[in-house]
């Protein structure tokens, strides 16, 4: 009877200890990098608010699923009344502005290439202009294809409207 009892502890703390079942891993990896307008540490960029300051940065999605990808779509969501876009540019893509209402404004962009696995989609720069309000927030990209999940990178910033 102790054996049947010290078994059946050993099998309910092991089943108890066991990893959860992993969910689908993502399709790719998305990457904002600054290129203009923009300063302080990559974890957290600053730029002048104003009517003539210009910022740009980069969104870079690379396939890591492990076939070929095609039909991405990306979403840039940041605060439109404090974030202007003033143009996009990169080979193939399609974008336009986007207002739902707080945390559904930005662009919607997309792209037709065929990607294959560990490889990027051309390269999206955006370029906008700040506003002359102080502003503490995030820019946030969703990249979606292929009926995967969306994955998302995150990029806070500082308007700084200090004299």
């Amino acid at each position: 009877m102790k054996y049947v009892l010290g078994m059946a502890a050993a099998l309910t703390l092991s089943l108890a200890v066991a990893p959860p079942a992993s969910a689908e891993p993502d399709f790719a990896t998305v990457q904002l990098t600054k290129v203009s307008g923009w300063s302080g540490p990559a974890t957290y960029w600053t730029t002048r608010g104003g009517t003539t300051a210009r910022q740009k940065f980069d969104v870079v999605v690379t396939n890591v699923v492990g076939h070929d990808e095609q039909g991405l779509s990306v979403f840039v969501s940041f605060p439109a009344d404090r974030l202007e876009v003033t143009g996009y540019e990169g080979d193939g893509w399609d974008c336009w502005d986007v207002a739902e209402g707080p945390g559904a404004e930005g662009i919607r962009c997309t792209q037709d290439h065929l990607i294959v696995h560990e490889e990027a989609w051309p390269t999206l720069t955006v370029e906008t202009r700040a506003g002359s309000v102080w502003t503490q927030d995030s820019i946030d990209v969703y990249a979606e294809a292929g009926g995967h999940e969306a994955v998302h990178a995150g990029q806070n910033f500082m308007i700084d409207t200090s004299t």
